[in-house]
């Protein structure tokens, strides 16, 4: 049993996904925050010299703690809490986020006590992002735009009177009037190629949409406090799952999942334009690859479910014949097929991919297909890094 459980849940030659606390720093890159890596030594030079492509072109706050074993050993939070003090008063940043690696979980460091504090010293909103360097981006990300959702919309409470009157159901929009939407979900992680916030902004906007906010490309901190005037959110990749169900559950803001990529997008559009409506969430690439269940096909797309689901849902629409969706990133729940399993590991990975005659993916995942496959190449930032950069191509082209 063990020998199985290791190999299920191992790698030793397909590479693994950006981690869960470079998800947290991307999600959050573009805000004026301050994120602070709990670590020992080496993640931030991991993110910005793998995971993040901002660098050169625009800065932001992101520290290591430099956590020391006799801090560890000690239970030492006060240095911690002092730096992020001092930095904090020289930086004036509008948040800190706290998020922490495998050495601080595993010896139980009392986070929520650290924000406290650190809020009660500097007077500046402090959140901690649960991570442990043990998943993939997509649920760090999904963590960080949860919190920071919490931040900026508090829940209705008696010290947030005029907040009530938001968890009411939204004005339905009278049948000339733009629909406003937020976009949740944008990193460079999964929408690398330049210029792509903008991009889909105009793309919606084209399509008698208003843009409110987007969750966190191209956009302020301002703009995404003006995100509870939206009449539904636009969740553009996993990472942005968890923001949109706490916005539906507090405030009744509907959701609807998906990239508008070819002969899915008016698909896409009309579901906006339907939740905004009768405020009811939806992933519509689910319903259209569930036109083709039970229909025999050997070709499957693999990878971030919600990009990848809706390139599905365009080959079946182009095509008019079956396309899985193979889903390869942690955060699934609600965005996969019933009874779909996410390969764990490479083993799985290579049972999954071997099943296909045709699949489209990352290069680097080419290998775990079955001889004679056909194979489509599909660069994924998060997946392959920089090796591949210069291949990646707009999702909306």
């Amino acid at each position: 049993m063990a020998k199985e459980t290791w190999k299920t849940q191992s790698f030793w030659s397909l590479p693994v996904y950006t981690g869960d606390v470079s998800g947290v720093c991307s999600a959050l890159y573009e805000l004026g925050g301050m994120v602070v890596m709990h670590d020992p030594s080496g993640c931030n030079s991991t993110y910005n010299t793998h995971d993040e492509i901002r660098w050169s072109e625009m800065e932001s706050l992101i520290f290591l703690s430099g956590l020391t074993q006799m801090d560890a050993i000690t239970g030492n939070d006060s240095r911690l809490i002092r730096d992020i003090e001092e930095c904090a008063k020289e930086f004036h940043p509008a948040f800190i986020a706290i998020a922490n690696s495998p050495v601080p979980w595993l010896i139980g460091t009392d986070f929520r006590a650290i924000c406290a504090q650190v809020n009660a010293r500097t007077s500046i909103p402090c959140f901690h992002v649960e991570t442990n360097a043990m998943h993939d981006y997509t649920a760090g990300a999904a963590q960080a735009f949860r919190q920071l959702a919490r931040m900026l919309v508090p829940a209705p409470g008696k010290d947030k009177p005029d907040i009530d009157r938001l968890r009411l159901r939204r004005s339905v929009p009278a049948a000339d009037e733009r629909i406003r939407v937020n976009i949740i979900g944008m990193t460079p992680l999964d929408f690398t190629a330049p210029g792509e916030s903008k991009q889909l902004r105009l793309l919606l906007e084209q399509n008698g949409f208003e843009v409110v906010s987007s969750w966190a490309m191209g956009c302020t901190l301002e703009e995404l406090k003006r995100s509870h005037l939206a009449d539904a959110n636009l969740v553009v990749s996993s990472c942005g799952i968890e923001a949109a169900r706490w916005l539906e559950e507090t405030f009744g803001m509907p959701y609807v999942a998906g990239i508008p990529c070819g002969a899915f997008a008016p698909v896409l559009y009309e579901a906006l334009e339907k939740a905004a409506r009768d405020g009811r969430s939806s992933v519509p690439y689910l319903e259209v690859m569930s036109r083709t269940q039970g229909r025999k096909g050997g070709r499957c797309v693999a990878g971030e479910p919600v990009t990848m689901g809706s390139l599905a849902a365009d080959r079946i629409l182009t095509d008019h014949e079956p396309c899985s969706l193979v889903p390869l990133t942690e955060t699934v729940r609600g965005l996969v097929p019933d009874q779909t399993v996410r390969p764990a590991g490479e083993l799985q990975i290579r049972e999954a991919l071997g099943c296909y005659d045709a699949v489209c993916a990352d290069p680097m995942l080419a290998d775990a297909c079955r001889e004679g496959a056909q194979f489509e190449e599909l660069p994924h930032f998060a997946l392959s890094g920089r090796m591949y950069l210069n291949r990646i191509q707009s999702h909306f082209t």
